[in-house]
């Protein structure tokens, strides 16, 4: 067995949640008719709980499929424009589609259900939202499906990378949006165990802060017009 390093084309993921978006939003416009467009408070306050539940489903997809739930790390590094949820124990390759899949089914699939029977306008925008925002998990799953069925996933430290281990050769599967890194032993001293259970990074903070004091600022307009 032989573990390779991957790494998620970040260009790529980002056009492709742009094409997400754009598709996502005329195909609700069409079928979901005229909707009232939410305060702008609201739809930054809820768009970021969304996000953190789109991590913590990823979470608890991967602690559902672990033995040691403590292996399942969770954080934000907003300097990179990401939430993460990683998972630094061996998972095999059904466990890691359904775990990649699963805040999308969830937040998207599922949340658009209620949205067009109840007619939740907020509801509908953030499910479109979602959708664009989990361009990688969904590059990633294309890339997972084609690999042989006796893979092993794992994350070492990095938001955008993961160990795949297999007996077969992974470097030649090619994909223009999946880097191939490098390959070698398997080994478990590969992963960094050092990493919190929950880490946020100092910058990270001071973008929270910064969002929280626009959004209290634009609650002020809004009352005061």
């Amino acid at each position: 067995m032989k573990y390779y390093k991957f790494e998620l084309s970040m260009l790529w993921a980002n056009i492709i949640s742009l094409v997400l978006f754009v598709v996502g939003i005329i195909c609700f416009n069409v079928t979901y008719g005229e909707y009232d467009y939410p305060n702008m408070v609201i739809l930054m306050l809820t768009f970021i709980i969304y996000l953190t539940m789109h991590e913590i489903i990823h979470g608890l997809a991967f602690s559902y499929f672990c033995k040691n739930k403590y292996n399942v790390k969770y954080g934000a590094m907003l300097e990179k424009g990401v939430f993460y949820a990683m998972c630094q124990e061996r998972i095999n390759k059904k466990a890691t589609i359904i775990s990649l899949l699963a805040p999308t089914i969830v937040l998207t699939v599922i949340a658009l259900i209620p949205a067009y029977i109840f007619r939740i306008d907020l509801l509908g925008l953030l499910a479109i939202f979602n959708l664009a925002g989990a361009a990688g998990d969904l590059l990633m799953t294309l890339f997972v499906l084609r690999l042989p069925n006796d893979i092993k996933y794992i994350d070492y430290d990095s938001v955008i990378g993961f160990y795949l281990i297999s007996k077969h050769d992974l470097s030649k599967y090619k994909s223009f949006y999946m880097k191939y890194k490098e390959s070698g032993k398997d080994s478990d001293k590969l992963i960094n165990n050092s990493i919190k259970t929950l880490t946020i990074t100092k910058t990270s903070w001071i973008i929270i802060v910064v969002l929280a004091i626009i959004t209290f600022l634009f609650y002020l307009i809004n009352v005061l017009i």
